[in-house]
């Protein structure tokens, strides 16, 4: 026999029960308004960038900096530079092999000590005069290559920039694995350093 009792505890589960069904029921329209508003969203931006495609290039700065002339020009300047200071070097060393050789001819002999000694003291002041000479002959040299390799790479990613307007490109990237020819604005950009160094050079022609 049914009680009141019975009957309000009937009455309460099935209360929970449709609670429950009516909660899975929202949960589960929630889920699919929430994947059409995901699914309209990758559409969209699908179609914006469909709209604005962005074009990519690539090149080898590492060749260019080596192959440029801007930086054939500019390792001859820097040969012409330090070639007499380099020459003057080895016509120090030439004469501290000439003076060693001779004081090893007076060793054997039977020279002047204070001669063989006065030949000793001179080997060792031009060998330190040579030391420093070449210390500094280096330090400058550093300097000044690291300076020229500076305006060479400015003129190299100049050039990459006037030709990437040119093409139209939106990116360029350096470091790349494996690339097309396709987008390997490389020789472009070689071709551009060529003419500019011929425009350069015409340019201090008519001004002299």
């Amino acid at each position: 026999m049914l009680t009141p009792s019975t009957i309000s505890n009937m009455n309460r589960v099935n209360k929970i029960r449709c609670n429950k069904k009516a909660n899975e029921h929202l949960l589960f329209i929630g889920f699919f308004v929430l994947a059409r508003l995901l699914i309209i969203g990758l559409l969209s931006v699908n179609i914006a960038y469909a709209k604005e495609a962005v074009s990519v290039g690539v090149v080898n700065v590492t060749f260019l900096m080596e192959n440029a002339p801007q930086a054939e020009v500019a390792s001859s300047q820097l040969k012409a530079k330090f070639l007499p200071q380099e020459q003057k070097l080895s016509q120090k060393l030439d004469e501290i092999n000439s003076l060693e050789a001779e004081l090893k001819k007076l060793s054997n002999s039977q020279a002047d000590v204070d001669l063989v000694r006065q030949k000793e003291r001179e080997l060792r002041s031009r060998k330190r005069s040579r030391s420093r000479s070449l210390q500094d002959f280096r330090e400058e040299l550093r300097f000044s290559r690291d300076a020229a390799l500076d305006v060479v790479q400015k003129e190299v990613f100049g050039a990459i920039d006037e030709v990437r307007k040119v093409e139209e490109i939106d990116i360029i990237l350096q470091d790349y694995i494996s690339a097309s020819s396709r987008v390997d604005i490389t020789p472009l950009v070689l071709e551009f350093l060529k003419k500019k160094l011929e425009a350069d050079a015409n340019n201090v022609g008519d001004k002299k």
